[in-house]
C-alpha cells in the first residue's frame, strides 16, 4: 500500500541516498505436471477480513479465492481429493505457480509451497455490536486434510505444517514525487531575475515545505523551460510477520491414513486460539508442505509428487472442541456423466443406440456437514444448449444424517434417492446436428432452516466428435517398460465410422525428461484383446499446449475406416516413463491393455488413460451451438424434386458437401458446388452436411418430393 505523508522531507541529497514404479516395472504411474494459466492480479483487502473465515473451495476455479488467500501456488481441484466432505479441495504439491517442478527440488525434504490467508481482524467483531475479541470468546481454527488422495503419497520425511502469524507495520521510504514548475513561476516565487549554479530552489505551492533542488546552470528571465522540484515523499506500508508453528503431521500413504482414521478419508483438526499475541488486527495463518522428489536416476518420474489435500477451513468465535460441524448441505466428488460408459461420445454414435448409451441412474455424493439430521429436497434440470429439450426431475424429501456419523447419503436397495436419481429422459435425437451439449444443474436444499441450506452443482454433458473415458484432469502420468512396450484403450462403434486422428494429453516432468519418441497405432479386436494392427503413425513426440488440461491433436495421414470394437494406443520407442495423462478418478481398468512381452494383458492400473479418438469427417471438435445454422447456408427450393441450390453466407467458405439419410448413412460426398442434382434419390427427408475451410461442420435437412 502506498500513501503520502505529511512528515517533513529530508534534503534531496539525503533522500536519494536510501513417482511410483521402478526400472523393471511393466506399467508405471507417476504424479502429473500441471501448467498454470496466465497470472492475474491478486485482490488485497486492505481493511482485513472479519470473522467468520470459511472456505470449502467449492466455488473456486483453479486457484483459491483471491479475496481470502494471498498466494496462488496451491491449486483447487475435484480430482486429487478422494471422497472430500465438499466438492473440491486445495492441493499442495511440488509445483510452482507456473506448473513446473521447483528448480530447487531435491530428494531430501524441502519447503515446497504455501497457502496463506489474507489479513484477518482477530481483534474485534462487528456483529451483533462491535466489540473486542478475547480468549474468553472460545476461538477455534479447524480444517480437514488428507494425504495422497488420488495422487502420489508424501513420504514419511515429508510433512504438512500449519503456522499462525502476526504482523507489525511500519513505513518505508519508497520514492520522491516531483512537480514541474516553469522558470518564470520560480522567479516570481523567489522574487529574483537570475539564478546561478549551486542556488537552492525550495518547494512551494501545494508541495510539502522544506524540499528543494539545486540549480546546475545559470538561468535568466529570458530562459525558457521547466524545473522538476521534489514535492512530496512517498512511503509504503511494510508488514513484518512473525510466524509460529502450531501443528504438523508427517507424510504417509492414504491406506495407512485410513487405517489410523477409522476408515474416514479426511481428518478434521481443531485448534483453540488462546495466546494473546494472536488477538490482533493483523492475524494470518498459512499451510506449507515439506516435499521431496525421486532421485535423478529416474528423471522421467520427477513430476507431481507428495500430495496434500485441504478442505473446510473455518475460523470463528463461540466454538468448542466438540463443535466439529458446520451448517451446510453439500455435493461432493465428481460431476456425474449421464453416459453409461464414456464421459463424452460422438453424437452420431449416440443416436444409433441411445438406450444402451445412457445409464439408468446417476451417482452423487451428498454430505450433511451439520451436527443434526436434515430433511432435504432434491431436483435436477436438463437444458439443451440452444435447443428445445428441457426437463426437470424432482424427488421426494429425504432425511440425511450428519456426515461425521454416516458419511455420504446412501442409495436405497431399490428405487431412487438424491444419491442415485434416475435419468429422466433420453437425450433428443436431432438428426440435423453433428454435436450437441446440455447444461445439467443439481440442487439440494432444506428450506426450513434460517437461513436456508442449499447447494448446487453445474455439469456439462457434451456429444462432440470424440470418445473420452476421462474427465480431463490428469492426476497421474502413465507409461510402460521396456522399450517397444505398448498400451491401448478399447472403444466400440455402434455404427461404421472413420477415425481422423487422436487427442492425447501428456504431463511434463522436470526438464521434460519424458520427451521420447512413440508411435500411435490402431488395432482390430481379437477375442477381447488388441489383434491385427491396421494403422500406425510413426515417430511422434509429446506435445504440450499452452493452457492447462488441453489435449494435443495428432492428425492421421490417412483416414481409418472402422466398425465395432477397436483399440488405439501408443508404442514406446524407448524405455522410461512417457507420462501420458492418467485420470485416477474414473476407473476404466477393464478397457486398458498393456503388452510388454509379446502378449496383451489387461492393465493393473485403475483409472482412465487420456486417449481420445476423433471420429467423423473432420477434426472440428464442436459445432457452434449458439447460432442458427441457416444463417450460414441457405437451401432452395426446399422441398425439391430435381436440384438443390446452395447459397453460403459471404463469410462461409464451404469445401466439402455430404448427403446422408435419416440413419446418418453417407449416400455420397463431393467437393462443394452451388447446385447438386438429387434426381436419383427417392422421396423423403435427407440431411446435407457442409465442411468449411476452417474445419467447421454444419448440417441441415431437406425434403425430396416428386
Amino acid at each position: 500500500m502506498k500513501m503520502k505523508t505529511n512528515f517533513k522531507a529530508v534534503a534531496l541529497a539525503l533522500a536519494l541516498s536510501i513417482g511410483m514404479g521402478h526400472a523393471f516395472a511393466q506399467e508405471i504411474l507417476t504424479g502429473f505436471y500441471r501448467e498454470s494459466s496466465q497470472k492475474t492480479s491478486r485482490y488485497v483487502n486492505e481493511a482485513g477480513l472479519f470473522l467468520p473465515f470459511f472456505d470449502d473451495f467449492s466455488q473456486a476455479r483453479v486457484y483459491p479465492d483471491s479475496t481470502q488467500w494471498t498466494d496462488r501456488n496451491a491449486m483447487v481441484t475435484d480430482g486429487f481429493p478422494l471422497n472430500p466432505p465438499t466438492r473440491n479441495a486445495v492441493t499442495l504439491d511440488v509445483l510452482d505457480d507456473c506448473g513446473r517442478v521447483y528448480d530447487y527440488a531435491i530428494s531430501n525434504a524441502f519447503v515446497a509451497e504455501y497457502l496463506t490467508s489474507a489479513r484477518i481482524r482477530l481483534d474485534s467483531v462487528l456483529e451483533p455490536t462491535p466489540r473486542a475479541i478475547t480468549p474468553a470468546d472460545s476461538v477455534y481454527f479447524s480444517f480437514w486434510y488428507q494425504p495422497q488422495g488420488n495422487g502420489n503419497p508424501p513420504e514419511a520425511q515429508d510433512s504438512l505444517v500449519l503456522q499462525f502469524g502476526t504482523a507489525t507495520e511500519h513505513q518505508e521510504f519508497l520514492h520522491l514525487d516531483y512537480q514541474n514548475f516553469s522558470i518564470s513561476e520560480i522567479f516570481a516565487q523567489m522574487q529574483v531575475d537570475t539564478l546561478f549554479p549551486g542556488d537552492t530552489v525550495w518547494s512551494f505551492g501545494s508541495c510539502i515545505p522544506g524540499m528543494y533542488t539545486l540549480i546546475s546552470d545559470t538561468l535568466t528571465s529570458i530562459t525558457q523551460g521547466m524545473i522538476a522540484i521534489p514535492c512530496d515523499s512517498v512511503f509504503t506500508t511494510v508488514a513484518d510477520t512473525t510466524w509460529t508453528n502450531v501443528w504438523s503431521t508427517p507424510g504417509q500413504k492414504l491406506s495407512d491414513f485410513l487405517e489410523e482414521n477409522e476408515g474416514r478419508y479426511f481428518k478434521q483438526v481443531m485448534i483453540p486460539i488462546i495466546d494473546l499475541k494472536f488477538f490482533t488486527d493483523h492475524f494470518y495463518f498459512r499451510f506449507y508442505n515439506y516435499a521431496s522428489i525421486v532421485s535423478s536416476s529416474l528423471p522421467s518420474n520427477r513430476g507431481e509428487e507428495d500430495i496434500w489435500n485441504i478442505d473446510m477451513v473455518y475460523l470463528d468465535i463461540n466454538r468448542s472442541i466438540q463443535n466439529t460441524s458446520y451448517p451446510k448441505i453439500a455435493f461432493s466428488g465428481q460431476r456425474p456423466s449421464f453416459l453409461n460408459r464414456y464421459q463424452s461420445m460422438p453424437y452420431r454414435q449416440y443416436r444409433v443406440n441411445p438406450n444402451s448409451s445412457i445409464r439408468e441412474n446417476l451417482q452423487l455424493d451428498i454430505a450433511n456437514l451439520d451436527n443434526i439430521s436434515h430433511e432435504v429436497s432434491y431436483y435436477y434440470t436438463v437444458k439443451q444448449i440452444n435447443g428445445n429439450q428441457h426437463y426437470r426431475r424432482d424427488l421426494e424429501p429425504i432425511n440425511i444424517d450428519p456426515y461425521q456419523e454416516s458419511g455420504y447419503l446412501n442409495c436405497p436397495p431399490t428405487g431412487e434417492s438424491p444419491a442415485c436419481p434416475y435419468v429422466g429422459e433420453l437425450f433428443a435425437l436431432n438428426m440435423w446436428y453433428d454435436s450437441v451439449s446440455y447444461e445439467i444443474r443439481h440442487y439440494i436444499y432444506d428450506s426450513t432452516c434460517a437461513p436456508p441450506l442449499i447447494d448446487s452443482m453445474v455439469c456439462r454433458q457434451g456429444f462432440y466428435n470424440y470418445f473420452a473415458y476421462d474427465d480431463g484432469t490428469p492426476e497421474m502420468g502413465y507409461g510402460v517398460e521396456p522399450a517397444s512396450g505398448r498400451f491401448a484403450v478399447k472403444f466400440e462403434l455402434a455404427d461404421y465410422d472413420t477415425i481422423q486422428g487422436v487427442q492425447l494429453l501428456f504431463n511434463h516432468t522436470l526438464n521434460d525428461a519424458n520427451n521420447k519418441y512413440f508411435d500411435i497405432a490402431v488395432w482390430k479386436d481379437e477375442n477381447g484383446h488388441p489383434g491385427e494392427e491396421i494403422y500406425r503413425l510413426s515417430s511422434q513426440v509429446p506435445q504440450w499446449e499452452e493452457q492447462p488440461y488441453r489435449f494435443h491433436y495428432y492428425k492421421f495421414d490417412q483416414t481409418v475406416a472402422l466398425s465395432g470394437i477397436f483399440y488405439i494406443g501408443l508404442v514406446q520407442q524407448s524405455g522410461g516413463l512417457i507420462n501420458i495423462g492418467f485420470d485416477a478418478t474414473f476407473d476404466n481398468n477393464q478397457y486398458n491393455f498393456v503388452n510388454v512381452n509379446g502378449s496383451w494383458q489387461q492393465s493393473e492400473m485403475h483409472g482412465s488413460l487420456m486417449i481420445r479418438p476423433v471420429v467423423g469427417p473432420s477434426y472440428y471438435i464442436s459445432v457452434d451451438e449458439l447460432e442458427n445454422q441457416t444463417q450460414h447456408i441457405q437451401l432452395y427450393p426446399n422441398p425439391t424434386s430435381n436440384t438443390l441450390n446452395i447459397k453460403p453466407s459471404d463469410d462461409t467458405k464451404i469445401v466439402q458437401t455430404c448427403i446422408l439419410d435419416l440413419l446418418g448413412r453417407k449416400l455420397f460426398q463431393c467437393q462443394f458446388e452451388d447446385k447438386i442434382s438429387v434426381a436419383d434419390l427417392a422421396e423423403g427427408m435427407y440431411f446435407i452436411r457442409f465442411t468449411t475451410a476452417e474445419g467447421q461442420v454444419f448440417t441441415q435437412k431437406f425434403i425430396i418430393r416428386k
